[in-house]
């Protein structure tokens, strides 16, 4: 019975730290945007970095140069406390979700 609680914690636990990734508020990392806001800046950042040479999921099998992209947005925009795959993330979201 313990065990059966543990892991139902455990599941309620990772269902909300890993399945919940998706639902943030920028402010929480220090952006002062709103979600549509900084949503608009990754995409618009990820095209004039890479302009009709990759793709999202191109970029994604490149981690090095997917770690580069992140550091040189953090640095451009003093984003300090934003998580790669928040970036990552919403430039996903807007290719699936445009």
């Amino acid at each position: 019975m313990i065990r059966t609680r543990e892991l139902t914690t455990q599941a309620g636990f990772y269902e909300e730290f890993l399945m919940g990734r998706g639902k943030f508020d920028p402010v929480e990392f220090g952006v002062n945007l709103s979600r549509e806001d900084f949503t608009d800046q990754m995409v618009g950042d990820f095209a004039e970095t890479y302009r009709d040479g990759w793709t999202v999921d191109e970029l994604l099998l490149h981690p090095r140069e997917a770690m580069r992209f992140c550091d040189d947005v953090r640095r451009q925009h003093a984003y300090y406390d934003l998580p790669d795959d928040i970036i990552l993330r919403v430039i996903l979201g807007r290719r699936k979700n445009p």
